[in-house]
């Protein structure tokens, strides 16, 4: 059974879940740590599941200029869709995986809920996060940490997790700037997880560019 396969079975149960384990407490905790303003901006959110990662984002920042759902479930991206019709003036999804997305524009703010414990290649799937931000834009992602009960999340959903300092790395690797980690402060969430934001450098690309030219 593939990872798509697996989430659509587990679709109906999906956000109840979550609820009762507190993670979309712990996001907006998150999120409002973070007190992002969305009014003008773009925001893609990949591995949207049915949503919940996003939904707190919108619940606290409230509506976003644009909005792109990405989960390979369509299951999961239809409730997720429903869900979150309004929280942008313009909503649009994609049933695909990551490694599978292209988009024409690129995105202010990019979110990814353990997506990348999910990636084979983890740091090609950073990059291809970067590539979906404007230059200046920002990812917040949460990723799995090591704990015992991941052993028996694994013995379902077969993930990754990852050490701090791992992350880190990743995504210095991808590219990215102002790595920060943000730790909820309780619960389930607390014992599995860290949040991470990290910015996409204004002018990294010139830099590049110039040093290639060199």
């Amino acid at each position: 059974m593939t990872l798509a396969e697996r989430y659509e079975k587990g679709a109906d149960r999906w956000a109840p879940t979550l609820e009762r384990l507190g993670f979309p407490a712990a996001y907006r905790f998150l999120f409002s740590r973070l007190g992002l303003t969305l009014h003008d901006k773009d925001v893609c959110d990949v591995g949207t599941g049915c949503g919940d990662f996003a939904a707190a984002l919108f619940e606290v920042s409230g509506q976003a200029k644009s909005l792109t759902l990405v989960d390979p479930s369509l299951t999961m991206l239809q409730k997720a869709r429903k869900r979150l019709k309004f929280a942008g003036r313009q909503v649009q999804s994609m049933p695909v995986r990551l490694d599978e997305l292209t988009l024409q524009k690129t995105h202010d703010l990019v979110l990814g809920a353990h997506v990348l414990e999910h990636l084979d290649d983890p740091e090609h799937g950073l990059r291809h996060f970067y590539d979906l931000l404007k230059p200046g834009g920002r990812l917040v992602l949460s990723v799995s940490k090591p704990h015992l009960c991941q052993w028996f999340i694994w013995l379902r959903w077969r993930h990754r997790w990852y050490h701090e300092d791992d992350v880190f790395d990743l995504l210095q690797r991808a590219g990215f700037q102002s790595i920060e980690v943000h730790r909820f402060p309780n619960g389930v969430p607390a014992r599995c997880s860290h949040a991470y934001s990290a910015f996409r450098g204004v002018n990294q690309d010139l830099f590049s560019n110039q040093a290639l030219e060199s």
